[in-house]
């Protein structure tokens, strides 16, 4: 059976979204802000969510058993009531933050073409109370316009935030089927993924990422079948590719360029890659 909202034009679906919220708020913080260095702010926990874009320096987050670092251009997400403790880096920190209600996101929680509920639920649990997010300008963006919007005030700006969230809701979830590693898993899991994250961009092999970490290619092919379901050669052409879309899509460099760029030793090896993770070649991306 159709309900009205099943009818209604995506301009009233879109003033349903905000007439429903409870809090009437769209967001409780939004803005730029700076911290001395080794400033700290907390303990303290909250109902909103959080999200922080490191714009300079960099910071620590302290939950009760660990101590995240969060440098320049990372991103971090903190899920409701969670006690955390902010620390800003040796040289001061400056953050956009955007903190809203849950329920902003929940308003989406509607099965999508395929009957799966586009959730927040998952994303926010205990296992991921604090998310680290490097290398996703997209992510980034997307809060940038949110905060840029909330603060200008321009007429109908209430409808485009909630088109915001719904972009940012998504790439979050594509980020947790892609990239994401709890917080919690195996430690020489998490120190080849981060050795991947911060060196996929180079003339790597994984005989050098099982030698950073001090174990075995066997072993390391064992923990990523085990705990990503996934071989590290695949983790780290994914993390490859991922660049690479973003620089197809938002500079002017050539695809010669951005395979090398991406880490990769041919155009015609990237170019075979690309085919393979997402269907298309590089220049159909482009148009």
């Amino acid at each position: 059976m159709e309900t009205a909202i099943d009818n209604a034009s995506l301009w009233d679906f879109l003033k349903h979204i905000c007439d429903g919220l409870q809090s009437k708020r769209l967001a409780d913080v939004f803005r730029f802000i700076s911290f001395y260095p080794n400033e700290t702010y907390g303990p303290h926990s909250h109902l909103r969510i959080e999200i922080n874009y490191v714009k300079k320096g960099s910071c620590f987050i302290h939950l009760d058993k660990e101590s995240v670092t969060f440098r320049e251009g990372e991103i971090m997400i903190i899920s409701s009531n969670v006690e955390h403790l902010f620390e800003a880096g040796s040289e001061g920190c400056t953050l956009m933050q955007l903190e809203f209600l849950p329920e902003i996101f929940t308003r989406f929680n509607r099965p999508d073409n395929d009957g799966n509920p586009l959730s927040s639920v998952f994303l926010f649990s205990e296992e991921n109370r604090l998310i680290k997010i490097t290398n996703n300008v997209r992510i980034m963006r997307t809060v940038q316009r949110i905060v840029n919007e909330l603060e200008a005030k321009s007429p109908y700006y209430q409808h485009l935030v909630v088109m915001y969230y719904a972009e940012l809701l998504i790439l979050i979830n594509r980020h947790m089927d892609e990239a994401f590693l709890p917080i919690c898993a195996n430690e020489s899991l998490k120190k080849s993924i981060a050795y991947l994250r911060h060196h996929f961009q180079s003339n790597i092999s994984i005989a050098d990422v099982a030698r950073h970490c001090d174990i075995s290619e066997r072993y390391l092919r064992i923990l990523f079948a085990q705990h990503l379901k996934i071989t590290p050669l695949d983790y780290l052409n994914q993390l490859r590719i991922n660049k690479s879309i973003e620089l197809l899509r938002n500079t002017e460099l050539s695809i010669k360029e951005i395979s090398f760029q991406c880490g990769f030793q041919s155009p015609q090896y990237f170019s075979r890659i690309f085919k393979q993770q997402t269907g298309k070649t590089p220049r159909e991306m482009t148009r």
